[in-house]
């Protein structure tokens, strides 16, 4: 209930010590049988070291299912080449926690790439273009940002960064 009442006035509970690595391999999980049904690898590199940050599990959830379905949607529209997601967790010089999620799907135009978290902006022919804008309020509640490129020709690559928990700063 304090989770639901939370999201409704937009302050995450943010009293949890999440491992950020425990969460990708829960949404993995989560979406397995969505990527073997669409022909999609997903890969991890190997985490570099602790990942912890101070924030919702629930919400960093969210965010990482929203990006792992989108990128799972877009490479199912594929009529060939490989379909493979690559999640990566890295820290960064600025003590934050990076995860990156990159696909081998259709290039992000871009002018796309612009408005690509406007609330109700979808390239979907059924989605509500709330997903991508729910996900940046989320990251941005917990301190951090999310962003996309285009990655070369194909492809996309979904970043967000949170800072790290104050135990796993050295």
């Amino acid at each position: 209930m304090r989770h639901i009442r939370n999201l409704s006035k937009k302050a995450p509970s943010r009293d949890e010590r999440v491992d950020v690595n425990s969460v990708i391999c829960d949404v993995i999980e989560m979406t397995r049988k969505e990527a073997t049904e669409n022909g999609v690898t997903i890969r991890t590199d190997p985490p570099q070291g602790l990942a912890f940050v101070q924030g919702s599990r629930v919400e960093l959830q969210q965010v990482l299912l929203n990006l792992i379905m989108n990128a799972i949607e877009a490479m199912s529209e594929m009529n060939n080449g490989t379909r493979e997601m690559r999640i990566s967790v890295t820290r960064t010089e600025a003590a934050e926690v990076l995860v990156s999620v990159r696909d081998t799907g259709p290039a992000l135009a871009p002018e796309t790439l612009r408005r690509l978290f406007r609330a109700f902006h979808t390239t979907k022919p059924d989605g509500l273009g709330l997903g991508l804008s729910i996900c940046r309020s989320i990251s941005q509640a917990h301190g951090g940002r999310l962003w996309a490129n285009a990655d070369g020709r194909c492809g996309a690559v979904f970043q967000f960064s949170l800072p790290a928990h104050a135990e796993c700063i050295e």
